[in-house]
Order: structure tokens, then C-alpha cells, then sequence
């Protein structure tokens, strides 16, 4: 028999203890892992679910929720695989611990924290679904309405009341100008808040314009008017458009990208911005701004010092000539366009001189001109019959001193310099050690104060407010001004009484203030003289204007309900003679003086007005009606194709449309024979409209608007 050995049967036993005890790589025992649950905090939104799981598998839980197994109604429930319903309501307080623990061995248990907030409301019907201009109540139902939601209407909260999960009540004012469509929405309260789904209400009132009178007020304070702002100003009436357009937020100019050069883009901003933006009698009023106070892209090529002079034009249209006055003065964009900026005290002993640019342009173009006015833009002439003169060179030179020791703004973490590198964003900074502090004689007129004299000593900011003031106060500034603006939004041509009764409301706007915009425009916009043509048989020849390019594109572009991109609009219109940004000197596109040949009427817009700009003209519309403009832009001319029928009733829908009711007859017989001239076929319909809105378009009647 053979024998095993103890030893041997120990050696043995301890190999297999040893074989027993080795481990693949990356194995961890069981026992040894931390347990955790995932996720492991959440947000869940009452009557919402989430799902948690255990990191260990392979075994049995049990759930729990703030220690009640399975959870309850009132703080949610939570199954055996661990899916989480939260409660109908939300509890008090709004957190909540959710556990497993091993049913085996409950000590081995982990937690996750869970934030309840507040369900996503949803609207699903109002009541009444049409209320009148004035004050009114809505029903609102849906579901997962909480106590505190508030109901918006055109983005303004009305005062609501919670009736239950399924409805609320709500009050407000409805105001003309809401007359159309309106969003109404929930917004749930926190713990997170959140919006529902948005619905339409109509908003409807007492028609008390005629279509036609709030077509041309749109001509006057828009980039172009559109059917829909026709029905609200029907409704509204002309100043109440003009006070809830007083009323609208800002429509910014988006700032470029980074890394962006040049102007292009910002080019295809600007024409996206005048087609879409809402408030357009702030951005109409900007437009004119640019015009008076001119820079250009061929100087200022930075495509972030462009856009800053284009909000601050926008952000001053309402408030005081005086702010605009001191916002250009200090934009790093004029102070580049006109040599301002870096203006420094000159070395005389070297017969040096300050830059007379900008103290010369801001008193012969942006507010002054060169010889004195009558309270009515006449001039005042001496006892020879000729026109005085507003200032001298030496006036201008005494400014060109106001104006020394100002730089570019400071770019963030940089160092003050007498010269700062150019930087674009906020206005220039003044270097005092490098103005001029001798004394200077600026403008002499009755009732100057000082005597127009800057005292010696003064800082740059001292000197630049003393400037300032010296020529809003001088009293050519409110018929200079007047009259510029009623040419950009009224006509080429007012009469001496429209300019004197809108520069009495630049010198006092009833109130005491000089310069107050909101009040010259409204003057500007309300007179009989602007307001007499809204029956055409009262109409005058001589009253109106030329459409320049700009406004043209775009008046034609929103009369369709256009989409565009901007893209190529600058081109079409560098080809009629006005490239937007890109006036070719501080005397602007064309001058507000130029007299139309063979007449001896002012007509500023005919100054670029050529054979060749208006063939152009002509292209752009038949390009646009029959054909394309560039892929960025998109139109629909169907809902007219629709009407085509009965050519009749499309001439007058276009009629109301592009010419505020004024087509002659003879046009309307002669558009009629082209429509009628059209071949049949599947498009006839759709090429008559065409037809119909080229050949207005084009026409003499839509090009000059009267």
C-alpha cells in the first residue's frame, strides 16, 4: 500500500489555499464595493417619472421614499425597480430623499436627492377667443395649472386668478395697437417656472382711419407699410400708432461675430433689421439721423464701430436733439470719420493748427448751416439782399480748440495714452493734457450766454459741454433741423409755415424743453401740411418725395411680406446710387438743397437719380417680381394670383397696397389692358398679379410718393 505523507498532504492543501486565493485582473469583490444610485440628485416635474438604479446588481431592493416604503400619494410613489412617479401636487417642502437599501442586509443602503418643481402648463382653449380694443377678461383652460400661474397677453402679465388645475381667469387692456393677433401663454411659478404653449387671441376695435390715410402715414414712419399695420393704424389711429411706437423696446443692431471684417454683414444686418424690426418709427427716424449725421464705410471700415454709431442712432431718436448732438460728437466712429478723435492741442510755436474738420461739418451740415434763418428756414438777409453767415474761420477755428484732447475709448486692459490705439466700443475719452485751455469766442447770437465765450482753463469735457451748448442753443438750429427731417419723412418741398410751426416745437415742445424729438416728429408727422394729401383730391403736385433706393427695396419688400436675409440688397442698391453705409462724403448721398433741373423745386433724392440708376430700378423690381433677387430672399405672390379673377378688386387691394388709394384712372386702364394681355394658361392668374405689381411698381405714381 503506498503512504502519502503529512507533509505532502500539507503542501498540497496549501497550493490549492493558494490557487483559491488568486483573482482575475480587474475583479472586485461584492462585498467590498460602495453602493450608489443613479442619477444621483434629480429635478422632476409633479406628475412626471424618473427611473434610479442601484450600481450593485444581482440583488433585491427595497425602495423608499423620506423612509415610507414605497413612498405615498403625497410625496410620490417608487416601485421595485425603482422607477419614481412624482405627486399630482407639489409638496411642502419640495425635496425629497430617495433610498434602496439591501433587502438582505439593510444596511447596506444608498440615497439620491430629488428637487420636485412645479408642471409644464398647457393651453388649450380662451375664452372669449375676440375681444374689443379696451378692457376685457379671459377664461383660460388646459391642465397642470398651479396656484400663482399668470397668463400673458402679447408678452404683457395680466392680473389672474387660479380657479382650478384646468382654468384661470385673467383681466387686462387690450390697446389699438394689439389689434390682430396676440400670443396668450401660462407661465407656471417657481419652484421652476416654465411657459406653456402659446395661443392666439384677436384683438378687434372700432375702424376710425381709412385704408388709404394709414397707407401713406405708413410711407411717412416706416420702412414701407404691410397689411397688417394698415389694420392697426385703422384701429389705432394715427397718434395712437404714434404712441405705442414710442412705446416699443429697442430693436437692436446685432453687434458682428468675432472675427468679423468688414461691412458686409453688417450691411445685411442693416436691411434685415429696417424689414423686420418692430419698432419702425424709431428705426425710420435713425435712418434719417444717418443721413444728417453722416459717416461712411469707406472711412470707417470696423464692422463693431459701425454697428455702436448705428445703436447709438437708434438708442437717441427719441430722447433730445442735444443728447444726439453729444452722443455723435463723442462716438469713436464720427470722431474717426472727421478727424476728431486724436485731435490734439496744436504747437503753435510751430505753426501748428487743431483740426478744423468735425468743428466745421457739425455746424454747416448737423445743425446750424451756413447762414443765419428766419423762425421759418428762410434766410435772413442784410440790408444788401444777401445771406449772413452763421460763423467765420475763426469761429470754426475757436471750435477745432473746443474739440482738442480726445482719444479712442480704453480697450479693456490696456493703459491711457495721449493717443489710445483705436478701439470702437463707448464713447471717446478726454486726455486733458492734451487740450487746448486758452479761451475761445464760438457763436454770438441774442441771448448767448457768456457772450459765446469759453473762459481759459477749461478741461476737455468743460470745453466740449460749453461747445455743445453754445450751438443747440443758437436759434437757427430748430428750423436747420425741422426742416431736414420733414425732408427725410414728409416731403421735399414744405412751406415756409410747416417748418416755422415744427421748429416752435423744437424750441419749446409746451413744456418748457428744447429739442425734444418725440415732440418734433409728432409735429413733424401730425401737421395739416404733412396730413393734407390723405384724400388725394386735396393732394398738392409739389408735396412729397422721390424714394430713395433704400426705401424703395424696402417698401416694396415689406408690401409682400418678404423674407430676406439682406444679402445683395446693398449691391442692388449701389447700382440705383445709394450703397447702405456707404455715403461718399459727410455731404451725405445727395444734398437736402439740390434744385431738379428745369424746375424750382427742391428734390434731394432726383441728385442721384440718373438714366442709368433708374433702368436699375427697373431691373431690381423685374427681378424681384418675375425672377430672383439671390437666394437669401423668398416671396409669395399667391394670395394676389388668387384675386387675379377679378382684376378689378386686385387693382384695389394693390392700389391701397403700394399708392394709398392715388392710381390714376388712366394707369388703372392701361395696367388692366397689360393684365388682360397675359396668355392663358395654369399661371395666368399668377402672371397677371406679377404684371399688375411690376408695373406699379415701377411706375413714376409709386416711385414718387405724394
Amino acid at each position: 500500500m503506498r503512504r502519502w505523507s503529512f507533509a505532502a498532504v500539507v503542501l498540497s492543501l496549501a497550493m490549492m489555499s493558494a490557487s483559491c486565493a488568486l483573482t482575475p485582473p480587474g475583479f472586485t469583490n461584492p462585498d467590498t464595493q460602495t453602493l450608489t444610485l443613479s442619477p444621483a440628485e434629480a429635478a422632476v416635474r409633479v406628475g412626471s417619472a424618473q427611473p434610479f438604479a442601484p450600481s450593485l446588481a444581482g440583488k433585491s431592493w427595497t425602495w423608499s421614499v423620506n423612509g415610507f416604503a414605497g413612498g405615498n400619494a403625497t410625496l410620490g410613489t417608487i416601485d421595485a425597480n425603482g422607477n419614481y412617479s412624482a405627486p399630482a401636487v407639489l409638496p411642502t417642502p419640495n425635496t425629497i430623499t430617495i433610498a434602496a437599501a439591501e433587502t438582505a442586509k439593510p444596511s447596506e443602503a444608498a440615497s439620491s436627492a430629488v428637487t420636485l418643481l412645479n408642471p409644464i402648463p398647457v393651453v388649450t382653449g380662451i375664452s372669449p377667443p375676440q375681444v374689443n380694443v379696451g378692457t376685457f377678461t379671459l377664461t383660460i383652460t388646459g391642465s397642470e395649472f398651479v396656484n400663482g400661474a399668470t397668463v400673458s397677453f402679447g408678452g404683457t402679465t395680466l392680473t389672474t386668478s387660479f380657479a382650478s388645475s384646468t382654468q384661470l381667469t385673467a383681466s387686462g387692456t387690450a390697446t389699438p395697437a394689439q389689434v390682430g393677433a396676440v400670443t396668450v401663454a401660462v407661465m407656471n411659478p417657481d419652484p421652476g417656472a416654465i411657459g406653456s404653449n402659446d395661443m392666439n387671441a384677436q384683438v378687434v376695435g372700432t375702424i376710425s382711419v381709412a385704408a388709404n390715410v394709414a397707407d401713406r402715414f405708413l410711407e411717412q414712419t416706416t420702412f414701407g407699410p404691410t397689411t397688417a399695420l394698415i389694420t392697426q393704424v385703422q384701429y389705432s389711429g394715427l397718434q395712437g400708432f404714434l404712441t405705442a411706437q414710442y412705446a416699443l423696446p429697442i430693436t437692436k443692431y446685432p453687434l458682428p461675430a468675432s472675427g468679423e471684417s468688414g461691412l458686409g454683414a453688417v450691411q445685411q444686418r442693416f436691411f434685415v433689421q429696417n424689414l423686420t424690426a418692430q419698432d419702425q418709427l424709431r428705426q425710420r427716424v435713425a435712418f434719417a439721423l444717418s443721413q444728417i449725421f453722416v459717416i461712411g464705410g469707406a472711412k470707417v471700415t470696423d464692422p463693431t464701430g459701425y454697428t455702436n454709431y448705428l445703436q447709438l442712432l437708434e438708442n437717441d431718436a427719441f430722447t433730445n436733439y442735444r443728447q444726439i448732438m453729444q452722443d455723435v460728437t463723442l462716438s469713436p466712429a464720427m470722431g474717426d470719420w472727421l478727424d476728431m478723435v486724436n485731435n490734439g492741442k496744436p504747437n503753435t510755436s510751430k505753426g501748428d493748427h487743431a483740426n478744423e474738420n468735425y468743428a466745421r461739418e457739425f455746424m454747416q451740415l448737423f445743425t446750424i448751416g451756413t447762414s443765419q434763418l428766419n423762425p421759418d428756414g428762410t434766410y435772413q438777409l442784410d440790408s444788401g439782399g444777401n445771406q449772413i453767415a452763421t460763423y467765420t474761420q475763426n469761429t470754426v477755428e475757436a471750435f477745432a480748440l473746443a474739440y482738442t484732447g480726445w482719444t479712442y475709448p480704453l480697450a479693456p486692459g490696456a493703459t491711457q495714452q495721449t493717443y489710445n490705439p483705436a478701439y470702437w466700443t463707448g464713447p471717446m475719452v478726454a486726455v486733458d493734457s492734451n487740450h487746448d485751455t486758452t479761451a475761445k469766442q464760438l457763436l454770438v447770437y441774442s441771448g448767448v450766454s457768456g457772450g459765446g465765450m469759453l473762459p481759459a482753463g477749461g478741461s476737455a469735457a468743460q470745453d466740449l459741454q460749453g461747445a455743445l451748448d453754445n450751438v443747440f442753443n443758437h436759434p437757427n438750429v430748430g428750423p436747420f433741423v425741422s426742416n431736414e427731417l420733414i425732408q427725410h419723412l414728409v416731403t421735399s418741398n414744405p412751406s415756409p409755415a410747416y417748418i416755422q410751426r415744427v421748429a416752435s416745437v423744437f424750441d419749446d415742445n409746451g413744456s418748457g424743453v428744447r429739442g425734444d424729438m418725440k415732440a418734433v416728429i409728432t409735429a413733424i408727422l401730425m401737421d395739416p401740411e404733412a396730413r393734407r394729401g390723405d384724400d388725394p383730391a386735396t393732394a398738392v403736385g409739389t408735396d412729397g418725395h422721390l424714394q430713395e433706393p433704400i426705401l424703395y427695396m424696402t417698401g416694396i419688400l415689406r408690401a409682400f411680406g418678404t423674407a430676406s436675409d439682406g444679402s445683395n440688397l446693398a449691391y442692388y442698391g449701389s447700382g440705383m446710387g445709394q450703397e447702405a453705409l456707404y455715403a461718399p462724403s459727410v455731404f451725405n448721398f445727395y444734398s437736402p438743397s439740390y434744385v431738379i433741373p428745369g424746375t424750382t423745386m427742391y428734390g434731394p433724392e432726383f441728385q442721384i437719380l440718373t438714366t442709368a440708376t433708374s433702368l436699375n430700378r427697373v431691373n431690381w423690381t423685374n427681378s424681384f417680381v418675375f425672377g430672383s433677387i439671390g437666394p437669401g430672399t423668398t416671396v409669395s405672390f399667391s394670395s394676389y394670383a388668387t384675386q387675379a379673377s377679378n382684376p378689378s378688386a386686385l387693382l384695389g387691394s394693390l392700389n391701397t397696397l403700394m399708392l394709398h388709394g392715388s392710381m390714376s384712372s388712366d394707369m388703372q386702364s392701361s395696367i388692366l389692358t397689360a393684365m388682360q394681355a397675359v396668355p392663358a394658361g395654369s399661371k395666368q392668374g399668377l402672371q397677371q398679379a406679377q404684371m399688375a405689381i411690376y408695373l406699379i411698381g415701377t411706375s413714376s405714381q409709386y416711385q414718387v410718393q405724394h
